[in-house]
């Protein structure tokens, strides 16, 4: 392992020794190398490769792109993706290596408050997942997501659409509104 690339590291949450950190360009080929088949098969149903994916996540939205580190290395990548149409709305992701299943009890520990700080800024997050993967699915569900009932059917394949809303966001007492006059 190059320590040079992990040095001054921006470390946003560390538990134990599962830590959220900005994304780096240097994570992106571990990740892509070791990536969990279920994690490939969905980048290539969208016609990417795990590496173009990584790769246009770290330099096109470097602000919304963080690796998940257990002991230091490289186990997962994520991130956030605003609507442009709808506002405090986000679309979540996150592709992950064979590594998450090696220390998953580790992973499951730390995944829902990585995933309240990937929402923080958000009312709610969404995105979508093969309906065929189960373990995926599970683990979406433990983390909080709630899934729509209709299957959606993207380039010939299934998927389920799963959400999470915020609660400290979607709060009516959170939100400005005008008096109501009767």
């Amino acid at each position: 392992m190059d320590l040079n690339n992990y040095i001054n590291r921006e470390i946003i949450a560390s538990l134990r020794n599962i830590s959220l950190a900005k994304a780096k360009v240097a994570d992106v080929m571990p990740v892509s190398q070791n990536m969990r088949l279920p994690d490939i098969r969905e980048c290539a149903i969208f016609g990417t490769q795990p590496f173009d994916c990584l790769m246009d996540a770290v330099i096109n939205f470097p602000d919304e792109t963080y690796t998940i580190l257990i002991n230091e290395r490289p186990v997962a990548m994520c991130g956030t993706s605003e609507y442009p149409s709808s506002k405090g709305n986000a679309s979540v992701w996150m592709l992950g290596t064979n590594d998450i299943d090696k220390h998953y009890f580790v992973f499951l520990r730390g995944a829902k408050d990585c995933i309240n700080i990937l929402q923080a800024d958000y009312k709610n997050i969404d995105n979508i997942v093969p309906v065929d993967h189960i373990k995926t699915i599970q683990w979406l569900k433990w983390c909080g997501f709630t899934f729509e009932e209709h299957i959606e059917n993207h380039y010939g394949y299934d998927f389920l659409r799963f959400n999470r809303c915020n609660l400290f966001q979607s709060s009516i007492y959170n939100e400005s509104s005008r008096s109501v006059i009767h």
